[in-house]
């Protein structure tokens, strides 16, 4: 499954949610992080105030992305020459779009070679869980590599929804957006695009994905259980000086300054005389 809601609709919480059922079955779960998110996670395993959830003590295994392509060394208290990549039950992938490349590489394992063949194909059954806000990031077809993580690369999983195909869906999604974009700015609307879209392609995110916002939360739960969202406050712009004994000139002045300048060294075609330039470019 992939959860993809907006920022700040609490992935995380639903992650450890799922997570926590899991646990409940005795089943062995990692979670796949960047770097700099660790300690978002490793704290809720941790007998620890800042966990709120302390009673509920989770003890699921925690590595960076970057592990997947390491063959030793420790990644917090696991030894990566010995750890068993097929014995896990659930893997929750925490920014998941990271993996929505897969590069080939010479003389070793990239993670996401490392992620489909020694952890999804291999040993249990193993679930997926995969989080990101954004999993299309430039093109539409860059959701196709995360998917294959769920569906073992199978081409054909989801044939018994209607989708004998999965890389030609994503194929045509892209070549329907492609001729979407090129429409001019009245013409190119949201529900333009709806229009233009196969029905196949909503098909497969419907299946595989769960994408909320705000105005969905508001519109569809119940908000006096829930809680509101707090209220967007409008930025508020702060400016400095350069220096605080004023003997700097203000970025007025320097910019000011800047487009005095002539810069003739980047501009030599302006002592050219006009009619040489021609036969100057055929030279070039």
């Amino acid at each position: 499954m992939y959860p993809a809601d907006s920022v700040g609709l609490g992935k995380t919480f639903t992650a450890l949610a799922i997570i926590q059922y899991y646990e409940l079955r005795n089943d062995r779960v990692l979670v796949l992080v960047p770097k700099k998110l660790r300690e978002n996670w490793t704290i809720y395993t941790l007998n620890d105030k800042r966990n709120i959830f302390a009673e509920d003590r989770f003890r699921y295994d925690v590595l960076n992305h970057t592990d997947l392509s390491r063959e030793r060394g420790f990644s917090g208290n696991i030894d990566l020459k010995t750890i068993n990549w097929e014995n896990y039950d659930l893997v929750v992938i925490d920014e998941s779009h990271n993996f929505r490349n897969n590069p080939a590489v010479k003389d070793r394992v990239t993670r996401y070679q490392r992620l489909m063949n020694d952890v999804i194909k291999q040993g249990h059954k193993t679930k997926l869980l995969m989080l990101s806000a954004t999993p299309v990031n430039n093109k539409m077809n860059d959701i196709k590599n995360q998917i294959a993580f769920i569906t073992e690369d199978k081409d054909n999983a989801l044939e018994e929804i209607g989708i004998s195909s999965i890389n030609h869906t994503l194929k045509n999604a892209q070549a329907i957006f492609n001729q979407w974009s090129k429409l001019d700015d009245n013409t190119r609307t949201g529900e333009k695009f709806v229009d233009m879209m196969d029905l196949d392609y909503f098909k497969l995110l419907d299946t595989l994905t769960i994408a909320r916002s705000r105005k969905h939360i508001e519109k569809y739960y119940d908000l006096a259980e829930i809680g509101e969202f707090p209220n967007r406050l409008d930025p508020i712009n702060e400016s400095s000086d350069i220096d605080i004994k004023k003997e700097f000139p203000t970025l007025n002045e320097i910019n000011n300054e800047i487009e005095r300048l002539n810069l003739s060294v980047f501009s030599p075609f302006l002592y050219i005389l006009p009619q040489k330039r021609g036969r100057l470019c055929k030279k070039i």
